[in-house]
């Protein structure tokens, strides 16, 4: 049985790319898992509300920006 699918985060990856990093640079930057960072842009998983601060935070941008 596959599990939930939630929409990729297209705007997480943009945003990762323009400030020119990896999903690994941003994963050690936050404090996360790269496969958790992957997931999240995959669709594969739904970030919480703190993750996803620390990850706007860590790419210079707003919340808005990337979800």
């Amino acid at each position: 049985m596959a599990g939930k699918r939630y929409p990729p985060m297209l705007k997480l990856t943009l945003k990762r790319k323009e400030a020119g990093m990896t999903i690994c640079e941003l994963a050690a930057k936050v404090g996360l898992n790269y496969n958790t960072i992957s997931q999240y842009e995959n669709g594969s998983h739904s970030p919480r509300t703190d993750n996803i601060k620390k990850i706007a935070d860590a790419l210079g941008c707003e919340l808005k920006d990337i979800v």
